[in-house]
């Protein structure tokens, strides 16, 4: 594998509500989009990276599938717990919460989850994004209400249906997906492909170094308007 990754606070936010967790060993991958006021976001979201890395690590071998999505549910299900609980005591955090995309590569198997709007893509010869949005706006566009072209620019496109550490409990969802030669996966918040269309996304990627790309894909999401943070994980299948 090889991986890459970048953050940056964008060109207008005062401070970084992403934050992301990389163990190339253990081939995992964690990234999260902070909400709230003050510093609540960002405090969300370093919290449920840490918290879901140290589940995985407390946990030491993972070899089975079956392991990788009990402990990937539960570490996802106890950063929301903690979040909720520390929002719950501590006025200044009210409200906080966070996105999740987090997975880990076992032999030929990604297993994966997300909660919020920030994404997974899958890239090979062409780019999917193997997550769900859990929006107010994609949920218009499943029932039909709204076009996807209606969708980029809808007054509620930031509107969470679901985030980690806003309720008491949640409920999680963990896929796997069989990896075949050649697949790269993007973990990304929304601030890069706010920024950069899927199209732009794949073709960056493909034609350039693991490097260059990421510098590419950077610099791209900041000059397109860098209206939000801005932070992505590559994962090469080499």
């Amino acid at each position: 594998m090889i991986v890459v990754s970048a953050t940056n606070v964008g060109n207008y936010r005062k401070n970084n509500e992403d934050s992301y967790f990389v163990n190339e060993s253990k081939n995992l991958y964690i990234l999260a989009d902070g909400m709230g006021g003050h510093l609540a976001g960002e405090r969300a979201s370093k919290m449920a990276t840490e918290i879901i890395a140290s589940d995985f690590e407390k946990a030491e071998e993972v070899n089975k599938i079956e392991d990788a999505i009990e402990i990937l549910s539960s570490s996802i299900r106890d950063a929301n717990r903690e979040i909720f609980n520390s929002s719950e005591k501590n006025e200044d955090y009210r409200g906080m919460g966070t996105t999740v995309s987090a997975g880990i590569i076992l032999g030929d198997f990604l297993i994966y989850s997300n909660v919020g709007d920030s994404r997974i893509y899958k890239i090979n010869k062409d780019i999917e994004q193997i997550t769900r949005d859990d929006s107010f706006v994609n949920y218009l566009k499943e029932i039909g209400e709204i076009t996807e072209e209606e969708a980029k620019n809808h007054p509620k496109k930031n509107v969470l249906t679901k985030a980690v550490g806003t309720i008491a409990d949640l409920d999680v969802h963990v896929n796997t997906l069989k990896i075949e030669e050649g697949d790269i996966f993007l973990f990304c918040s929304d601030g890069l492909t706010n920024m950069i269309p899927d199209e732009e996304i794949f073709k960056i990627i493909k034609e350039n170094t693991p490097e260059v790309a990421k510098d590419k894909l950077l610099a791209l999401a900041l000059k397109n308007g860098g209206m939000d943070n801005i932070t992505f994980i590559l994962v090469f299948n080499e």
